[in-house]
């Protein structure tokens, strides 16, 4: 095996010649057995006093081919196979050398057959250099063994004259068949070594271009990322003025209210009433303000009071109770699959909020939908728990999925949502180790999951 391959390469160098070895016999087998019966004519021609015993002879060289052909079906011909390159040609050269020795004629044509057989063994086998050595000394020693005794035996000076003539010129083919196939070996083995060149930069280019790949992937998130970091610090400053501006009237307005529903009390009854009620309907405006408000110094400050463990099934009963009469008023059918005991980690308040959130959003969007159905469903998966909130309402759009979590973004009318919910929910769920993916088909349902670790 040469020393240019590496240790690897030099065991798949010899499987493939193996493999390559294998194929090419069963054809060379295939070669002897079928044109060396057919070449019969030509005894006929150059001999027909030894025709027949020349059938005979052409009959047993096919015939021996037949349990080689049999034998590379099997554990023998895999483990003897460089055998097949000196076998095969060694098969008819033997048979030809044989009708040499008794046709009698040191200078017989039929060394031409001998020629023939290395040049076409030469074509169908890749030779080493010990292979093409052996045979070719084998061959030769045929050729000498069938014609020298015939040429002891005779005194023909034009005989010793063919015979040399004949010698020369299968020595020839010997020379360059040998050079030959040194120079064909050698070009195999720097093909092999090209290829194996090219299939190991294939290879690397292969793992770069997926390095490459991941690596785009997390520059993409990554400015994903930035984007919406830079869009939430420029609402949140707006936010942040805006709380401040907004929270010293609604003080004003709440110690108004205080000091009216004071002085009502000096009034006569049924105004006081009217006063009470008032005041109230005003309390109950300045109340969502607050609530507003309130949204808006979350947005602008989250609060991270960290993750421990938490009751999902307790979270869900309290967010509930808390729906409780708007979900009755819509006749909406709600679901509840959260088992008792889950535990997962989280921020109780953040995830009553979460679900209150989705819950609301869910009966938005069955408004005016037969059957109308909401389902709350908890449980673990691996090292995760999930928790589902689904709907059989509208579904979102294909074109508003990748900007549900953008704050700001409604698709509800004018007065009936900020589009603060579902961002403020994608925060707290971060701030909570936690994930939240979408499943949508519009017209059809609305799935969100959210992703928190166990406990421990």
């Amino acid at each position: 095996m040469p020393e240019s391959l590496p240790d690897s390469n030099q065991s798949r160098f010899a499987q493939e010649q193996q493999e390559l070895n294998l194929r090419n016999a069963r054809m060379g087998a295939w070669f002897v057995m079928v044109l060396v019966p057919l070449c019969w004519f030509l005894d006929w021609m150059a001999y027909p006093e030894r025709k027949w015993e020349f059938l005979v002879l052409r009959l047993a060289c096919a015939a021996s081919c037949v349990p080689l052909l049999l034998a590379l079906n099997g554990s023998w011909g895999q483990r003897w196979c460089r055998v097949y390159p000196i076998v095969l040609p060694l098969l008819p050269a033997v048979m030809i050398s044989a009708m040499m020795y008794l046709s009698g004629d040191p200078g017989s044509g039929y060394y031409a057959g001998l020629t023939l057989c290395i040049v076409a063994t030469s074509f169908v086998f890749h030779w080493t250099f010990r292979e093409i050595g052996i045979t070719l000394a084998l061959v030769l020693a045929a050729y000498f063994a069938s014609t020298v005794p015939n040429l002891l035996r005779g005194g023909d000076p034009k005989a010793l004259g063919i015979f040399v003539n004949n010698t020369g010129f299968i020595l020839l083919n010997c020379v360059v068949l040998y050079f030959g196939s040194r120079q064909h070996h050698a070009i195999r083995l720097r093909e092999f070594a090209a290829r194996c060149k090219v299939e190991d930069q294939r290879e690397e280019l292969a793992a770069r271009n997926e390095e490459l790949t991941a690596t785009l992937k997390r520059l993409r998130e990554t400015e994903l990322q930035l984007d919406q970091s830079e869009k939430l610090a420029s609402i949140g400053r707006l936010s942040a003025g805006i709380v401040h501006e907004i929270n010293n009237p609604l003080n004003y307005v709440k110690s108004a209210i205080f000091l009216l529903k004071k002085k009502s009390k000096g009034l006569p009854e049924d105004v006081a009433d009217s006063v009470n009620r008032i005041a109230a309907d005003i309390g109950e405006g300045i109340d969502r303000v607050a609530a507003i408000v309130s949204d808006l110094r979350t947005f602008a400050h989250p609060e991270n009071r960290g993750s421990r463990p938490v009751n999902l099934h307790e979270i869900t009963r309290k967010a509930l109770r808390l729906l409780n009469k708007e979900i009755s008023d819509r006749s909406v059918t709600l679901v509840d699959e959260v088992p008792e005991g889950l535990i997962a980690q989280g921020d109780e308040n953040h995830l009553i909020q979460i679900v209150l959130n989705l819950v609301q959003n869910s009966l938005d969007a069955l408004q005016g939908r037969a059957e109308a159905q909401i389902l709350l469903k908890a449980f673990e998966q691996d090292s995760r728990v999930l928790l589902i909130v689904r709907d059989n309402g509208s579904g979102i759009p294909q074109a508003n999925l990748a900007k549900i979590f953008d704050p700001f973004f409604t698709t509800k009318p004018v007065g009936q949502g900020m589009g603060l919910g579902l961002s403020l929910c994608y925060r707290m769920i971060q701030g909570m180790g936690g994930e939240v993916s979408v499943d949508t088909a519009e017209g059809s349902h609305t799935q969100f999951t959210i992703s928190l670790a166990r406990p421990g």
